[in-house]
Parts: C-alpha cells; sequence; structure tokens
C-alpha cells in the first residue's frame, strides 16, 4: 500500500527538481549587482544593459556560471527599444543576445 506521505515526498521531489532546472540560477559572487537573469535553459544569461545611443547599446553578458560571454558596444538588429528587460531575452547565441521578438544585440565591430 502506497501511504500519502510517501506521494507527498515524492511530488515534492520532482516540483524541486523541475523547479531547479528551469528556475534562476545562483547569482555567481563576481558578477555585479545589477545583473539580471534572463531565457531559459543553457541559453539563459545575466546581463547588464547600459547606457545606449540609438541603436548601440552598453552590454554586459555572463553565462550561469559567471563566465564573461560578451563585453562592450551591441547593435540592435530589429525593433527599436527604449529599455532591454529580462523578459524579452530569449538567450545567448552564436555570441549574440536573441530577443522573441526576433531582434539581435550583436557587438559592433570596433
Amino acid at each position: 500500500m502506497v501511504r500519502p506521505s510517501m506521494i507527498l515526498a515524492t511530488m515534492a521531489l520532482s516540483v524541486g527538481l523541475l523547479t531547479g532546472c528551469r528556475g534562476v540560477p545562483s547569482r555567481p559572487a563576481a558578477l555585479p549587482a545589477e545583473a539580471r537573469w534572463a531565457g531559459e535553459g543553457k541559453d539563459g544569461v545575466f546581463f547588464k544593459a547600459g547606457s545606449h545611443e540609438g541603436t548601440l547599446w552598453q552590454l554586459e553578458v555572463w553565462d550561469r556560471k559567471g563566465n564573461r560571454l560578451g563585453s562592450g558596444a551591441f547593435r540592435l538588429k530589429g525593433f527599436a527599444k527604449a529599455e532591454i528587460v529580462p523578459e524579452e531575452v530569449l538567450g545567448w547565441r552564436n555570441g549574440a543576445l536573441q530577443l522573441k521578438d526576433g531582434t539581435w544585440l550583436v557587438p559592433e565591430r570596433p
């Protein structure tokens, strides 16, 4: 006979595992307080959006372990933005930050 306490324990463990896989990872100590988590799964990143002029944005991007993926000027390719918010970010792909509306922030060449 299966006890209700065993069912509850199994459900709690399952929910905990799912939350850990899809949730926000722990912030690495080296990241600035302004860095925010965005995206999901392996493509998710911590990012800090600084000032922008027209379509040129200052960004810093780190992976979930705190390794820097990109930093500096990024050119917005797609829809104009007044702000880059975590809810819009899909993730880091091929050296650029991809947003849900099809817009990309790609590194500006020096």
